[in-house]
C-alpha cells in the first residue's frame, strides 16, 4: 500500500503501520490529492479505509448553502458545521474526516488555528 500511496503525485512521504492499522500520509503543499484518490488507493491495496485525522490549510467557505474547507487544490471537504464566527483568509485546521457509506466525507473540525 505505501508504495502505491507514494506514486501519487503530491504525496510527500507515507508511514504505514499494520499493527496499528494506520498510515501517516503527509503531501506536499502545491499537492491535487484528493480524500478520494486516497481512499481509492488504500482500497485497491486491499484494504478497508477508515475515519481519517487530519490537519490542512484552507479557507472555509460556503457553497450551495453548505459549510466547505477549500483545500486550495481543486478539492473541498463539506464541514458538519460551520463555525460562528468564520475565519478570515486561509486557517489550518484540525479534524476527523468521517467515513460516509453513500456520499462524500464529511470533515469534523477539533481545532482552527
Amino acid at each position: 500500500m505505501s508504495v502505491a500511496l507514494k506514486k501519487l503525485d503530491g504525496v510527500e512521504s507515507v508511514d504505514v503501520s499494520l499493527e496499528k492499522a494506520s498510515a501517516d500520509i503527509r503531501l506536499r503543499a502545491d499537492n491535487r490529492v484528493t480524500l478520494d484518490r486516497i481512499r481509492g488507493v488504500i482500497r485497491d491495496s486491499g484494504y478497508p479505509t477508515r475515519d481519517a485525522e487530519i490537519t490542512a490549510r484552507g479557507r472555509i467557505v460556503e457553497q450551495g448553502g453548505k459549510p466547505m474547507f477549500d483545500l486550495l487544490n481543486g478539492s473541498m471537504l463539506e464541514l458538519t458545521m460551520k463555525p460562528d464566527p468564520v475565519p478570515p483568509g486561509i486557517v489550518e485546521i484540525d479534524g476527523v474526516s468521517k467515513v460516509q457509506p453513500k456520499t462524500a466525507d464529511r470533515l469534523t473540525m477539533t481545532k482552527v488555528k
